[in-house]
């Protein structure tokens, strides 16, 4: 019997640091001119200072007021951010989002798109009162002292003092109460000179005092720049509510909805035979944060159970909830009349749920425990099967998404968290979309199929995406979470032990969970959390048409197929640091002598710090990527506009590009691809066409949208497929063309030969 050819390791031995590539940037064409600009934007600042007139004192905190500054759709990228004019008016950055505007004029090169709305950033900034209205009354005749402020003020397309579109659509829930429970989301800025960090709060504590609204400022939650806190407020202040200025959202605080599968039950309870084996890897540290298990539950080899600090009492429903995401992950989906699969991890289920957490702002309190369990202990994978109630929006981030994206910046935990069931809400309205936080970049969002068969489909219950830009694909996969045709079977409560059919996203999320650490448990050599999410991702497959529904596609339940290679193809696999320079040169193995086509698929991810104020910059961190085909050739001298051009690297081909990545036009903008986390695509080349060919990876930064720091060393993976149909033999091809620097994984000593399913 031939030996298997498990994934091959050491990619990153085909690397090295290089400077960072040239970027060709020509020259901008400017929409407006100067004097277009101010005669179009004075009326509007003048509207701005008569607006802030009207305000009460106590909506503008130390006398500072809040505006919206939309720039023209031309300004997306990070190097068009106006510095010079915040600086001239003295204004702070508080944040950003994304908006579609119709640009009164557009650009030579965007005339196809007059009349039609474009993606534009909307920049959230605070300026003192006085000094607003001054320029307000003056913006007529103002003459700028250097011209870089005036190539700032040229770039707007509007200003504003934020609206009534703050105020998110109310649901039913609440149709007889008078008072709403509501999620208020402020702009917190960082200290400044003269007052303390929460001079904002303490300022809209005081204007809701005004208005006789309840208020608890000792729930307050900071993430980022944004502060979030509850209040209870009468239907008829809403409208007075929203004039406090530095009000980013006011919505209706969200109910979780832990334990609330599409079917509770499906098909009859039958008995099962638990495997006595210890699990595989007694290395992988594990969590599942969710509703308890019930007494007897029989799963303490494996599982040790505990109670998160300030949980009430457990409650049935939780506990049954509990166990069958602790049986998905432990087990898999289990088959009636086989006893369980061996465990790949054991496994820590924080009970984070209990009595008393059905009041208006349980979501406030389940967070906290989540975040105080992370930030005391570190774990490889973690599972969340619960959250808040409510589609993401794409204007704004909820603070699960914001505090476990910070919690899990550091690269160290893969986290797959259930994307919702209710994928079969209303769509005009957007409520059919992923709710938080699996709508996180540092976290992988799981959807779920109806079947594992060829004929799968997503679930008609499982979330849709998009996600927002960075984060846009999402889900990131689905996984098999049960239909009324084929349910998902799970441990259920009873003694002896007892299982039944249930469907939902909770069960595809510890698939999910289970998958990778299955990769994990395989190999004796580390695999970094990057390298585990590339290679889930790597090899799911689906209609790119129906992205919206399942993200990069449906995830592969057979471990064979995510760590093993058939012929004709070879899995390598790169764990990379960023070097100082922040680029680096990863060459692909392709081996000399082959004939026809080779099929190139990359799978490319890493984890950031974000920014949660800045919706439309979210991610902090992006990577530039080219591919160059031939990097043992400079191109010669060619001549564009009249100029002389002379190439200094090798020529690039198109390979991780806007125009081939996503299907919506949302996200044809230049740099849309390069802010995401995860980036996956296949491209065929001829083969006498590569000559050493890599990847030149940059490491680009950001903070707020503009320019920031580079961290140093930012891990990254990269999961490199190579097929060829004239080379059964590729694989071994591959390791010797690599003298040998490649070698593949390691497999632990008496972990069982996965199978592949897929052909």
């Amino acid at each position: 019997m031939a030996s298997p050819r498990y994934l091959i390791g050491q990619g990153e031995k085909l690397s090295e640091e290089i400077a960072r590539p040239p970027r060709g940037m020509g020259e901008k064409a400017h929409p407006y001119s100067f004097a277009e600009a101010r005669r179009r934007l004075a009326p509007q600042w003048e509207h701005v200072a008569d607006v802030l007139d009207d305000l009460p004192d106590l909506a503008c905190p130390a006398g500072e007021a809040a505006l919206e500054l939309t720039l023209h759709p031309s300004y997306l990228a990070k190097s068009y951010y106006p510095a010079n004019l915040l600086r001239e008016l003295d204004l702070i950055h508080l944040g950003s989002r994304a908006a579609h505007v119709v640009p009164e004029k557009v650009v030579s090169a965007r005339a196809e798109e007059r009349g039609m709305a474009q993606p534009a950033p909307v920049l959230f900034l605070a300026g003192n009162v006085d000094r607003l209205a001054e320029f307000g009354a003056s913006v007529g005749a103002w003459r700028p002292s250097e011209d870089q402020v005036a190539e700032d003020f040229r770039k707007i397309e509007s200003v504003r003092v934020p609206g009534d579109n703050r105020l998110k659509g109310l649901s039913d829930r609440f149709r007889d109460r008078d008072e709403i429970p509501m999620e208020v989301v402020l702009h917190s800025p960082e200290a400044m000179a003269g007052r303390n960090h929460n001079y904002v709060i303490e300022a809209f504590e005081s204007f809701m005092r005004s208005l006789d609204v309840w208020c608890d400022v000792d729930r307050t939650r900071h993430a980022g720049g944004l502060a979030f806190l509850p209040i209870r407020a009468p239907r008829v202040r809403l409208d007075a509510i929203l004039d406090f200025t530095f009000l980013r959202v006011l919505r209706e605080a969200p109910r979780i909805v832990p334990f609330d599968p599409v079917a509770r039950s499906v098909g009859s309870v039958f008995p099962v035979a638990l495997s006595g084996e210890s699990a595989e890897a007694n290395d992988i540290a594990a969590a599942i944060f969710d509703g308890g298990l019930p007494a007897n539950h029989g799963l303490d080899q494996w599982v040790t159970l505990h109670d998160a600090p300030g949980v009430g009492r457990p409650i049935a429903s939780g506990q049954a909830h509990g166990l069958a995401v602790t049986s998905a992950f432990l087990f898999g989906p289990l088959v009636q009349g086989e006893p369980t699969r061996r465990p790949h991890a054991n496994v820590d289920h924080w009970r984070v749920y209990g009595e008393g957490d059905n009041d208006d702002f349980e979501a406030f309190a389940l967070l906290d425990r989540i975040e105080e369990i992370l930030t005391s202990r570190r774990y490889d994978f973690i599972n969340i099967s619960l959250g808040p109630d409510y589609a993401i929006d794409d204007d704004d981030v909820s603070p699960w998404t914001a505090r476990l994206d910070q919690l899990l910046a550091g690269g160290e935990t893969v986290a797959t968290i259930a994307c919702g069931n209710n994928g079969m809400n209303d769509k005009e309205s957007g409520l059919h979309r992923i709710q938080p936080p699996s709508d996180g970049v540092n976290m992988l969002g799981v959807g779920a199929s109806d079947s594992f068969g060829a004929t799968w489909a997503r679930a008609p219950y499982s979330a849709w995406g998009p996600g927002r830009s960075p984060g846009y694909v999402k889900p990131d996969f689905v996984a098999f979470g049960g239909s009324h045709a084929s349910p998902f079977l799970a441990l259920s409560p009873g003694t002896p032990t007892v299982a039944q059919g249930t469907m939902g996203t909770s069960f595809a999320a510890p698939v999910a969970m289970r998958c990778g650490a299955g990769i994990r448990a395989q190999f004796t050599e580390s695999l970094w959390a990057p390298a585990v999410k590339a290679l889930l991702v790597h090899q799911a497959s689906g209609d790119f048409d129906k992205r919206p529904e399942i993200g990069w596609g449906m995830l592969s339940h057979g471990l064979g197929d995510l760590v093993l290679c058939d012929d004709y193809e070879a899995h390598i696999l790169y764990q990379r640091q960023m070097p100082t320079t922040g680029a680096v040169r990863l060459y692909l193995p392709v081996p000399d002598g082959l004939t026809g086509n080779v099929e190139i698929k990359a799978t490319f991810s890493f984890y950031c710090d974000v920014d949660p104020e800045d919706a439309i910059n979210y991610t902090r961190g992006g990577l530039e990527i080219q591919f160059r085909p031939d990097t043992t050739k400079i191109p010669p001298p060619y001549v564009k506009d009249d100029k002389i051009i002379t190439p200094t690297v090798p020529a690039s081909d198109s390979f991780f590009s806007a125009k081939n990545f996503y299907a919506t036009e949302h996200m044809h903008r230049d740099d849309a691809q390069k802010w995401e986390t995860t980036l996956t695509r296949s491209k065929t080349k001829r083969a006498a066409s590569l000559n050493q060919p890599a990847f030149d990876v940059s490491y680009i930064a950001r903070e707020h949208g503009h320019a920031g720091a580079r961290p140093s060393n930012m891990k990254f993976a990269l999961v490199l497929t190579l097929r060829n149909r004239s080379a059964r033999d590729l694989y071994d091809r591959v390791i010797v063309s690599s003298a040998n620097r490649l070698q593949p994984m390691r497999p632990r000593a008496g972990v069982q030969v996965p199978v592949r399913l897929s052909q």
